[in-house]
């Protein structure tokens, strides 16, 4: 089954197909988990000119059903506040405080153990993770944050420090090359590309190093429990609750008279 077969006999642009996996792959594989009869239906924007249609913007909710599962979401932005986010209709949010990885589709080629170092041959504690990827490969902020150091070295090369809240900081090291601009004392958003995968430093083949600190003490970034995202609290739960419940209708409206759209099989 295909979810962009399905979007596309729908005739729903790829970007929005494209945002509802993003908003949905914290609890759906979307390239394992699909079955043939699964359901969605999507809300999204769409921009006009003159009478002519010139784009789809957001998604403003959506909807999947897998395995007979449902999962729900909608896009709630408080007012003054310039960065919104998706929420279940129950006001959870579901963005994690941390991206368990800054690289998209890739393995992890060393985890967080006792190891033989690849270049001096001794046995030591790797304190990070290394995620295999090609060179160039773009690196995410695993959350927002502010960056801390960026530039040269030692053995992790060209590397990045991003500082985050209650303690937490994070390195990403070896990079080919830094995103355009980066520097430090600048804000970085979640999901933001702070630099490219390389082997600069003390790599013998492309990869990115990851470290996850508490206090500056090394913690297994696959392991750890992260931290929950705030909750929406007062008058920003009350307005969101008013655009949940017009979401949650419209929805309640299609499912009866069984209106979703068919997953296409291949």
């Amino acid at each position: 089954s295909s979810l962009f077969a399905a979007t596309d006999a729908a005739q729903i642009p790829d970007n929005i197909a494209t945002q509802m996996v993003d908003m949905f792959s914290t609890n759906i594989d979307f390239a394992s988990d699909l079955r043939r009869g699964d359901r969605f239906n999507v809300v999204y924007e769409t921009f006009w000119q003159n009478g002519e249609y010139v784009r789809a913007g957001r998604v403003l909710a959506g909807e999947f059903v897998n395995g007979g599962s449902r999962y729900q979401a909608v896009w709630f932005e408080a007012p003054g506040n310039g960065q919104g986010g998706y929420y279940t209709f129950d006001g959870k949010s579901l963005k994690k405080a941390f991206l368990r990885s800054p690289i998209e589709f890739t393995r992890i080629s060393s985890g967080f153990s006792m190891r033989v170092h690849p270049i001096s041959g001794h046995w030591k504690q790797h304190q990070g993770v290394d995620f295999a990827a090609g060179t160039g490969t773009p690196i995410r902020a695993s959350a927002d944050g502010l960056v801390d150091f960026v530039g040269g070295q030692n053995g992790y090369g060209n590397v990045v420090f991003i500082k985050h809240s209650n303690g937490i900081s994070t390195v990403y090291a070896h990079m080919s090359r830094f995103a355009h601009g980066l520097r430090k004392g600048m804000k970085i958003n979640q999901g933001e590309v702070i630099g490219y995968v390389g082997s600069t430093g003390w790599a013998t083949g492309p990869h990115l190093h990851y470290e996850f600190r508490v206090n500056n003490e090394p913690r297994d970034p696959m392991s750890i429990k992260m931290p929950n995202v705030q909750a929406l609290a007062g008058a920003d739960l009350q307005r969101f609750r008013a655009v949940a419940g017009e979401m949650s209708h419209r929805f309640a409206l299609l499912n009866p008279a069984d209106a979703g759209v068919k997953l296409a099989s291949k």
